[in-house]
């Protein structure tokens, strides 16, 4: 025996207590001249493994909420359970976790998605039986798909969206499966269509409005704009609420002298939203605090879009000030 040294992995939390394994390991001296390590240390079947920090518990416990969860939700959620971890050690879990065997799929979705919105796009093939994806393919083109679904003759059903590029790879690619359109793009068509016609009869609805019974020739009231801080129900959106205590328990700690790291550990915030919310005067004077800000009316409407915590954090570090 070469050495010995105390090495610490941590473990399933105790009652909701992070735990700390102690354990002593022994490190060898080899014997063989022509072996490149010199010494090697010993490791526990089932507790240990070289380089690891958690033991296969633990492990096994984060992955399932890294793939479970996003990894800033996830990293929340850990630190719930007494088991603090940050969220880039959850993103190398899942990126480190195999991924299951595709096998026999016989209904297939595939539709397109923005990975750089107006620039880069791919498409996803999702198993509808299983309900989970199992292919991301370069492009929206027709031939990476036809290529896929040929190297998949089990396939019998395939759903898409109306675009002709997936209608020919589906016509190529697996001619003997029936093409269904979902039904979700069914109905935005269907909504489109009815909001272009409505829009090119706008005088027209609005002049017969006018001309009803009772109506004096009065053209209708635009309708009020939706107030950003209330829901459907005229009650206070949760968002609101829960800005409205954060704000207040980041302005109480600052009034007591608490630094900006210490509001951020105990309160578990982001540091540049608790910086934010202490800086601000009031709720109403940043949009950036977390508040309802209402958008310009557009061809569907008003809309009302909300900040999050998390949003505020990452714009601070991209804008590099706040």
């Amino acid at each position: 025996m070469h050495d010995r040294y105390v090495r610490r992995l941590a473990d399933a939390a105790l009652s909701g207590i992070k735990t700390v394994l102690a354990v002593t390991i022994r490190r060898f001296k080899c014997m063989n001249t022509r072996c490149a390590a010199a010494t090697f240390a010993e490791q526990v079947e089932g507790l240990t493994s070289p380089h690891a920090r958690y033991t296969p518990l633990l492990r096994q416990m984060l992955t399932s909420v890294a793939v479970s969860m996003a990894a800033r939700t996830g990293a929340r959620l850990a630190a719930r359970l007494g088991m603090p971890v940050a969220k880039d050690t959850l993103l190398r879990l899942v990126r480190s976790h195999p991924e299951p065997s595709i096998g026999r799929v016989r209904a297939v979705a595939v539709d397109d998605f923005a990975l750089r919105k107006g620039d880069v796009y791919a498409t996803i093939v999702v198993d509808l039986e299983a309900r989970r994806p199992v292919e991301v393919l370069p492009g929206r083109e027709a031939a990476p798909v036809a290529e896929w679904l040929a190297a998949h003759p089990e396939v019998e059903i395939v759903t898409r969206d109306r675009a002709r590029a997936y209608a020919e790879a589906a016509r190529i690619g697996a001619p003997q499966a029936l093409q269904v359109v979902d039904r979700w793009h069914v109905w935005n068509n269907l909504t489109e269509a009815v909001e272009k016609t409505v829009g090119m009869h706008h005088g027209c609805v609005k002049q017969s409005y006018a001309e009803l019974p009772g109506n004096c020739g009065e053209l209708a009231a635009p309708p009020e704009p939706p107030d950003g801080l209330l829901d459907v129900h005229g009650r206070e959106r949760a968002l609101v609420t829960r800005t409205t205590r954060r704000y207040a328990e980041v302005q109480e700690l600052v009034a007591k002298g608490c630094s900006l790291k210490g509001i951020s550990r105990d309160l578990n915030l982001d540091h540049y939203a608790v910086r934010r919310y202490a800086r601000a005067a009031g709720l109403e004077e940043d949009a950036q605090c977390d508040l309802p800000v209402d958008r310009p009316a557009t061809a569907g409407g008003l809309a009302a879009v909300v900040l999050d915590d998390d949003l505020v954090a990452g714009e601070s570090r991209r804008s590099g000030h706040g």
